[in-house]
């Protein structure tokens, strides 16, 4: 990974993630295994860690996710996409809430 991400950045990103994983009210092992692999590419220790609760991520982390690097925010539209896909099955819960995060926070959307 090319940039790294601040603490504040990680927080925001894997809170988002975490949400992602939740949206569309299951969660398999697919899921959370690749969730662990992209906090891991993240270089962030979950442990104990509690995400923002999704209706106040607009609040707490739209700004923080705006203001990241272009290429911190194609890493992170990818790591959406990968978790998004992981159980094969993109469904319209988690379609809306990926695409909610690209248009609040000018995210590009990175497909592979």
């Amino acid at each position: 990974m090319g940039e790294k991400f601040t603490l504040e950045e990680q927080k925001a990103v894997a809170s988002v993630l975490f949400n992602l994983a939740d949206a569309d009210f299951q969660n398999h092992e697919s899921e959370r295994e690749c969730l662990a692999a992209c906090l891991e590419e993240l270089e962030f220790d979950a442990k104990g860690f509690v995400p923002i609760q999704k209706n106040e991520l607009q609040k707490q982390a739209y700004e923080i996710l705006k203001r990241m690097s272009k290429e911190k925010k194609r890493i992170f539209s990818r790591m959406m996409t990968r978790l998004s896909r992981s159980d094969n099955h993109f469904g319209p819960r988690e379609r809306a809430f990926v695409m909610e995060i690209l248009n609040m926070c000018d995210v590009p959307f990175v497909h592979k």
